[in-house]
């Protein structure tokens, strides 16, 4: 019986378990640590895992004891059902948009059709689990996949390549220490150089493998069956008997094929090697049998061959040439597909060749690269946080019409910046080169005036004249992406600017053509500046190049502007193109699809908190920690500003804020992580693990200009109930600060005010959209619709999941539907600032943010009950 420190660690974590979805997640990590020692039990807890899952509607699970039954059926040999439960375990996992699942079902698929000699099968799934691992950054898993591929190679006898493969991966399972795939791949080398005739390296590794495994698992055997076959090829007879029978014995009663097939077959050879045929022919027709069961095509042509020899010694020729026919036969069968598939044998070479190359600079310049975007975010958005806040502040001072017409460009010009900082900094979007097309209201006429007003003042610098224009035809609201477009536009018209000593631009919207309520606007940038000679016009999107080096040297620039403009133009359906004289002047043409918007009305936008909400939070006693002094003036004045009964007190560091918390209590902490003396992220563990009492659990906001995943989760770990990114939305700071301290009374009230059910904001007037849908299906009805379906079955079962979750106390249910309806409500257009679904998921895994949840909840449950009946209606 299995005894590890990992079964008991697990054993004792089943044991806590309070609900059935977490005992199921633990079940499975058990029986994940035993089916290399028991693949019997293994495949008795999956049958018992897949049907408490299935009566639980939980897909996740339900997946993974699939594949884990999968996993054991083609250790005990039987493919066909492997196959199976596979196949149906890759559907959900396609189906839940779980990547990992997805991988390993293809990997164990392309297992199964190794061991049937279906060596295209094998090729095409173990490619696509490797590109979900390379997808993902796991190198892990990316080199168990490799691993394989060596064991394909080997199967093709290209042992050279095999042992290429194996050797990349063994490093890597040595550092991460896991003990199955250490075994799998000592296993993979013994094998190849056993076939090498390398016999001490071979014994080496099985030998490695008999002390690494547990006795009488199929680990264990694997190994004295690997070593039976080296003491048979050298010669040494009794021990090869000793290793062979004893491995038979204990396969036999594990279950285990291919231990079987491999101990028959080398006893058959000792015997007829010794000149017993009579016994060595019983164990080679028990090797045939078994492979022929089993369907392991490699293993009969192998014994087809040793049987042609073995009946030539007996003298039985037509039993001689038969044997020799069908291995013949056989071999070209198996090995013709060896030819068709070397184009992607040696794709994967290649890429494996490429990542060894860059394996070591990426692991170099790994953590420089986390560490310079972190810093990076930090610095840009610090400054950009005192523009736009004090931007914000003195719009709200009644400024005079030539300064409002001045800070309206500081502020559209900052907002623009921040929208183009953030996709610079979010390294999947970088890595993966993926840019999302917002679909949106906006007036095309705003998106104009703001290019003037940010342009403006560089051209009364050079004295030329801009012109913006917009044909009277184009409606006044459109649908479409305002941020992209104007950052199209702004590079355009800037570039032409730039390139213009006198005379004029235009910059021109006009409608191109129509088609319902689709629209071709017709975007013409035009100038009389310096033009671009012929030879440069078709390359002049290119990255990096501009109409030669003397217009590089003295007007500067990148040369990236138009190659951005362009990628753009085409991720909004577009097309770009440009025509030019030399010193006569430019004109670039954009036409870009973009929708009529159904309200063409300005619809003012109500106030993101309620009656009450304010009220409570003008009595709160709020403190500041921030050491930029321009950023205390922002958060100061904004807050002041819409709250004025508020307290703030500031405190320069994280030091200085723990010395204020033993001295007085406050509702809020807004926490700053990079300070000199205590940096925030020090300061909130300071006051989560050493203040008594209120003063430990006091709810702490980071307001940080570092917002990577990992650095939010950091915050969080620390003890932090929230963070803000900045620059800071003031609306987004009041709803974080709202949410934190629910409905507790703050410190600094006087007296206790009678406690009043919050007063949830108004509806919007459709929560759905799908311009999502239609692009994600390419606009194909019947896709949408089998969509909109799977949500409207689905949805309200996670929703009752959430809403019982919530009764019950249940914060690992609620957290685990949240994960769940989140990207279904993003497929059905239904945003986050609206359904709040995010900030569920997060306060359902954090124990700070359990009490924030009914309000949150009761919100979900209207906005989907609205969804639903404008999806039925819609139908």
């Amino acid at each position: 019986m299995i005894d590890t420190p990992r079964y008991k660690e697990l054993q004792e974590q089943l044991a806590l378990q309070t609900d059935e979805k977490g005992s199921i997640d633990v079940l499975l990590n058990i029986a994940e640590e035993i089916k290399s020692f028991d693949v019997e039990e293994a495949a008795k807890m999956a049958d018992d895992i897949i049907a408490r899952a299935r009566a639980l509607a939980y897909l996740p699970g339900t997946a993974r004891g699939l594949s884990l039954k999968g996993f054991c059926n083609r250790v005990k040999g039987q493919y066909d059902a492997g196959i199976e439960v596979l196949k149906e375990s890759l559907t959900i996992a396609k189906r839940i948009a779980d990547r990992n699942l997805e991988a390993t079902a293809l990997y164990y698929l392309g297992n199964i059709y190794r061991d049937l000699g279906d060596f295209s099968n094998v090729f095409s799934h173990y490619e696509k689990a490797l590109a979900i691992n390379e997808e993902s950054g796991d190198e892990f898993y990316q080199s168990v996949i490799l691993s394989s591929i060596s064991n394909l190679l080997y199967d093709l006898n290209d042992f050279d390549s095999a042992l290429e493969y194996a050797l990349k991966c063994l490093p890597i399972f040595e550092r991460v220490s896991n003990v199955n795939s250490l075994l799998n791949i000592y296993n993979t080398l013994g094998n190849i150089y056993f076939k090498k005739e390398q016999f001490a390296d071979a014994l080496h590794y099985f030998e490695e493998n008999i002390n690494r495994s547990e006795a009488e698992t199929s680990a264990y055997v694997m190994a004295e069956s690997g070593l039976g076959k080296v003491y048979y090829k050298m010669q040494d007879f009794s021990h090869a008997r000793k290793y062979l029978s004893h491995a038979l014995q204990q396969s036999e009663e594990l279950g285990n094929a291919e231990v079987q097939i491999i101990c028959n077959f080398y006893l058959g050879r000792v015997y007829m090697d010794e000149g017993s045929y009579r016994q060595a022919l019983q164990y080679l027709n028990a090797a045939y049998t078994l492979a022929g069961d089993y369907m392991r095509r490699h293993d009969v042509m192998s014994i087809h061959e040793v049987l042609s020899a073995l009946y030539d010694k007996m003298g039985d020729i037509p039993k001689a040439f038969y044997h020799l026919k069908s291995f013949e036969q056989l071999k070209e069968e198996i090995f013709k597909q060896k030819i068709i598939n070397e184009l992607r044998n040696l794709q994967v070479r290649q890429q494996t060749e490429l990542a060894k190359k860059e394996k070591e600079v990426a692991e170099r310049t790994a953590f420089l690269k986390h560490q310079f975007m972190a810093n990076m975010s930090h610095e840009i958005r610090t400054p950009m946080n005192a523009i736009v806040g004090m931007t914000r502040l003195l719009l709200g001072k009644e400024p005079k019409q030539d300064q409002l017409r001045y800070l309206n460009a500081i502020q559209l010009s900052a907002n623009n910046l921040l929208v183009i900082i953030n996709d610079i900094l979010d390294l999947s979007k970088i890595e993966a080169g993926k840019i999302i097309i917002e679909h949106t209201d906006f007036s095309i006429r705003e998106v104009m005036q703001s290019v003037r007003d940010m342009l403006m003042l560089k051209v009364e610098e050079k004295g030329i004249e801009l012109r913006v224009s917009v044909e009277d035809g184009i409606p006044r609201k459109l649908t479409g992406d305002p941020t992209r477009l104007n950052q199209v536009l702004i590079n355009l018209t800037g570039n032409a600017v730039k390139f213009t000593e006198k005379g004029f631009v235009a910059v021109k919207a006009s409608l191109d053509k129509k088609d319902g309520d689709k629209l071709w606007i017709r975007f013409d940038v035009k100038d009389t500046g310096i033009g671009i000679a012929p030879e440069y016009v078709d390359s002049i999107f290119d990255s990096f190049t501009q109409a030669g080096t003397d217009v590089t040297r003295k007007f500067g620039g990148t040369g990236l502007g138009l190659t951005i403009s362009r990628q753009l133009v085409e991720l909004m359906g577009g097309r770009i193109s440009v025509s030019s004289e030399l010193k006569k002047g430019t004109t670039f043409t954009a036409i870009v699809p973009l929708e009529e918007a159904t309200v063409q009305e300005e619809v003012k936008q109500a106030c993101v908190l309620d009656a009450n909400s304010l009220q409570r939070l003008n009595t709160m006693k709020v403190l500041l920690v921030e050491d930029n002094e321009f950023n205390r003036m922002v958060a100061e004045d904004t807050l002041k500003e819409i709250i004025p009964g508020i307290t703030l007190h500031i405190a320069v560091n994280g030091q200085e804020a723990v010395n204020r918390l033993h001295k007085e209590m406050y509702d809020v902490v807004l926490m700053d992580i990079q300070m000199p003396v205590l940096d925030g992220l020090a300061a909130t563990k300071v006051i989560r693990n050493t203040l008594p009492e209120p003063a430990k659990s006091v709810k702490i906001i980071a307001m940080t200009a570092n917002v990577m995943q990992e650095d939010v989760q950091e915050y969080f770990n620390a003890g932090m109930n929230a963070y803000v990114s900045k620059p800071f939305q003031a609306d987004e700071l009041l709803l974080k600060m709202d949410s934190v301290i629910g409905d507790s009374a703050p410190v600094s009230r006087k007296e206790e005010t009678p406690k009043q059910e919050a007063t949830l904001p108004p509806l919007p007037e459709q929560v759905t959209d799908r311009h999502f849908l239609k692009q994600f299906t390419s606009g194909n009805l019947e896709k949408q619709q089998k969509y909109i379906g799977m949500f409207l079955e689905n949805a309200p079962k996670l929703l009752e999941t959430i809403d019982k979750g919530l009764a019950a106390k249940d914060f690992q249910a609620i957290k685990i539907a949240a994960h769940s309806l989140k990207p279904q409500l993003s497929y059905m257009g239904v945003k986050e600032d609206v359904s709040k679904i995010f900030m569920i998921e997060q306060s359902a895994g954090e124990t700070a943010h359990f009490e924030t949840l009914p309000a949150l909840v009761n919100n979900l449950k209207r906005i989907c009950s609205k969804a639903f009946a404008e999806l039925k209606n819609n139908n």
